[in-house]
């Protein structure tokens, strides 16, 4: 039985090394064969793409196997492998893999758990990241491309995830039009404290009138005088005289307010002003999660599209292989076409990797909004992210906390109830008291001097007292109506801390399950390497066949697979957990992202 003495892995590739205690392996393969199968076993996922396994020389003992979303503490290490107290500070280790390592190959060591905690704080509280001004979009939101030039990509820019992430923050169009609502909401509440201050009106008015009636009375003291026998000499004929006169007046009233009307109006306004300084908040983790999720998600198609070209050599290096054996006259032709089939299932593959990488960069660069002729690379290596370190009861309560939804239920029930105490006050006397101060100024075109004529003032003061008895049940109802408004935010505040939980503990589930899966994988693909290396050299010699070479690529492309989907979902989960808790990592609430 051989027994597994060093791992050692420098980026993707590994460096295998076996021995025997009874005796040495010392049979190797013929140079040129042992050259095409290094290069041929080496399925690298491109710089971007980076292990973390620790290097060790001895075997892994039953403490140093088990898996823990943090790291290990001195006492932890002390009882051999077993579980923290349950009111230690360090949270509960999650279970071990259940599945056991395949016995005729070695386990690989166990990955480090990473010492960066999750999420990392952000410099000066801010993200300052300074990505390239290339990708800011035009600032004219209505633009509208009408030729291809204009929506051609003419530059690849390469971003980190804060980057993204910063870029999301400033170009997204869901957070624009949040914050133009919370300006909105702002203004609404400016309105209703309009009316904790009396109104002052000034009126103004110039007339010049020419009564239609006078006319009449003139033309009839005309035709009296017509028929008068004795008319007196010199007697005037009647006229129908205008009149000019300026009304000013200036006008002060206040409401008095006696049943709170008028508070509760404001307070409501306060109210919903807060929840849409909540709903930024909202949308702003929001954008945060979709903007992660799509930068890993472009990360996991450039690793396909890696997997895949090395896949692709290896099918080529087997088919070289196949064709060298059948010149020799030790190889069959059925074996050249199994392998120049492999070469074109895989090649089609990587065709569908490309598709899928294309896809998702044009993903990210929607999320971000950025210029219409530029596209997006991932700049991250494809590592472990970081390392949650809270535990999942911990982890429940600060997103009871933390998740402005839950909060914007109980705004919203405030809101319910400010407008139905307004409601209720409108049903009571409502007191208006007013003044107004007033000038009048007259200019009629009669001359007789006893007719009014000049400038005069005068004042008013006056209360207004307004009850409105009756009306028919419409106040009752509106206030039934805010009611149930109350109730439904109740009922929703009682749902979403449910929904609030599942989340939390299914995210949480998901990222141990992930990191025992970056494990797994890890010795998954040790083992098809392996397992590759030697079918190569078995067909090399004859004493193989093309089939077992071809299902150990297959099954080391799964492998190198499943270790790129652990090491970005484990990520991904690090992202829904972050989401599920939100607010992180100050815990704190704010009205603005």
């Amino acid at each position: 039985m051989r027994v597994f003495r060093q791992i050692v892995v420098v980026g993707v590739g590994a460096a295998i090394t076996f021995s025997n205690p009874g005796q040495s392996v010392s049979a190797q393969p013929p140079a040129q064969s042992q050259e095409s199968s290094a290069r041929s076993n080496q399925l690298e996922l491109g710089p971007n793409v980076r292990s973390t396994s620790n290097a060790s020389t001895a075997p892994a003992s039953e403490a140093d196997r088990s898996i823990a979303l943090k790291p290990p503490t001195s006492e932890n290490l002390a009882q051999s492998g077993g579980p923290a107290p349950r009111g230690a500070q360090q949270q509960p280790v999650p279970s071990r893999p259940n599945s056991a390592p395949a016995p005729a190959l070695p386990t690989p060591v166990p990955r480090g758990t990473p010492n960066e905690s999750f999420p990392p704080l952000t410099p000066r509280g801010i993200l300052d990241t300074k990505p390239p001004g290339s990708l800011e979009p035009n600032p004219n939101p209505l633009l509208f491309p009408t030729q291809p030039e204009d929506v051609r990509i003419e530059q690849t820019e390469s971003i980190t995830l804060q980057q993204a992430i910063d870029l999301a923050r400033r170009n997204s169009q869901v957070l624009q039009i949040a914050g133009q609502q919370v300006e909105q909401s702002r203004s609404a509440l400016r309105e209703q404290q309009a009316a904790l201050y009396p109104d002052l009106n000034f009126q103004m008015g110039a007339n010049r009138s020419v009564s239609a009636g006078g006319e009449l009375g003139v033309r009839a003291q005309q035709r009296r005088l017509n028929n008068l026998t004795n008319r007196p000499p010199n007697t005037p004929d009647p006229q129908n005289f205008g009149n000019n006169s300026l009304n000013s007046t200036l006008e002060l009233s206040y409401d008095v307010d006696l049943f709170g009307r008028r508070r509760a109006n404001i307070r409501a306004a306060e109210e919903q002003l807060r929840l849409r300084e909540l709903d930024v908040e909202r949308q702003a983790e929001q954008l945060r999660f979709d903007t992660a999720e799509a930068y890993y998600t472009l990360q996991n198609a450039d690793g396909q599209v890696a997997i895949r070209q090395a896949s692709v050599r290896n099918a080529q290096q087997s088919l070289r292989d196949a064709e060298a054996l059948e010149r020799a006259g030790v190889g069959t032709r059925f074996a050249v076409l199994q392998a120049q089939s492999n070469v074109a299932n895989e090649q089609q593959q990587l065709s569908v990797a490309r598709r899928d990488q294309r896809v998702a960069q044009r993903r990210l660069a929607e999320i971000l909004n950025i210029s219409q002729s530029a596209n997006l690379t991932a700049a991250d290596p494809v590592e472990q992210a970081g390392s949650w370190r809270l535990s999942l009861e911990e982890s429940i309560v600060q997103a009871f906390k933390n998740r402005p939804e839950l909060e914007q239920q109980l705004v919203q029930r405030d809101v319910s109830k400010q407008q139905r105490r307004s409601i209720q006050a409108g049903r009571l006397p409502q007191l208006t008291v007013a003044g107004s101060y007033n000038v009048l100024g007259q200019d009629p075109d009669d001359p007789d001097p006893f007719v009014a004529r000049g400038w005069a003032d005068g004042y008013s003061i006056r209360a207004n007292l307004t009850w409105s008895i009756f009306d028919g049940g419409a106040a009752n109802a509106r206030v039934r109506q805010r009611d149930a408004d109350i109730a439904i935010a109740e009922s929703r505040f009682d749902q979403l801390r449910n929904q609030v939980r599942r989340e939390v503990e299914q995210a949480y589930f998901g990222l141990e399950s992930s990191f025992e899966n970056i494990e797994t994988s890890e010795a998954g693909v040790l083992q098809s390497r392996e397992a590759l290396r030697l079918a190569r050299l078995r067909f090399q010699a004859g004493v193989g066949t093309q089939t077992d070479v071809i299902q150990a690529e297959t099954d080391l492309t799964r492998a190198e697979r499943n270790r790129l989907s652990a090491i970005v979902t484990y990520n991904l989960g690090l992202s829904s957990l972050q989401r599920a808790v939100s607010n992180l990592p100050t815990n704190n609430l704010s009205d603005a992202p």
